[in-house]
Order: C-alpha cells, then structure tokens, then sequence
C-alpha cells in the first residue's frame, strides 16, 4: 500500500510541475493512470488493519486537495472547445445562409412595357 501511495504522490507531484505546458492529451493519461492507482489502492486497503488505513489517509488527503488545480486545468480545455465548438456552428449557419439552396432550373421572367 505504501508503494501505492509513492508512487501516487510522485506522478502528482510530477503532474502538478508540468501542469501549465500540459496538452489535454497529457491530462488525460494521467487522470486515467491516476484512477487506476487510486482503484489498486483501494483494493489494497479493503484487507489492511484500521490503523495502516489511518497512517496513509493524511497522505491520500494531500493529493486529493490538490484536485482543484488540475480541475481548473480541465475546465479550461472544457471552455476552449466550447468556444471552437461555437465558432464551427457559426461558420456552418453562415455557410447555409450564403449556399444556394433554390432550384437550378428555375425560369425568370421579363416583362416588356
């Protein structure tokens, strides 16, 4: 369990230096990797006596009170494929607008005074 938790503090300690450079991509796996260490945690400690559970829990507390930096992090990728989101629905509504969506064959008529 301890290995666990070092190895959990080190990838968020690591994660947290290379927040601001991050792609989405990179947020990603480590959110994914994240789960997947938290998940074999908890497996882990569904055996362990109240007390190991007890010394790893402020430890656990420190890396989940980080949550909110990384949660700002993804709204802010949230937010900016909203904006392109709403840019494309734009581009396509004036697209339709201009294209042309009358018959070809229509026929015109002149009227001679």
């Amino acid at each position: 369990m301890d290995e666990l938790v070092s190895e959990l503090e080190q990838r968020t300690q690591q994660a947290l230096a290379e927040l601001t450079t991050m792609d989405i991509e990179q947020l990603s796996s480590y959110m994914e990797q994240r789960g997947m260490l938290m998940q074999a945690l908890i497996n882990a400690t569904e055996g362990a006596s109240p007390r190991d559970k007890e010394k790893l829990k402020d430890r656990i507390q420190a890396i989940v009170s980080l949550d909110p930096i990384f949660l700002q992090k993804l709204t802010k990728f949230r937010d900016q494929a909203r904006a392109q989101l709403t840019k494309i629905d734009n581009g396509k509504t004036q697209k339709n607008a201009y294209d042309n969506q009358y018959d070809g064959d229509s026929y015109f008529f002149d009227k001679k005074k």
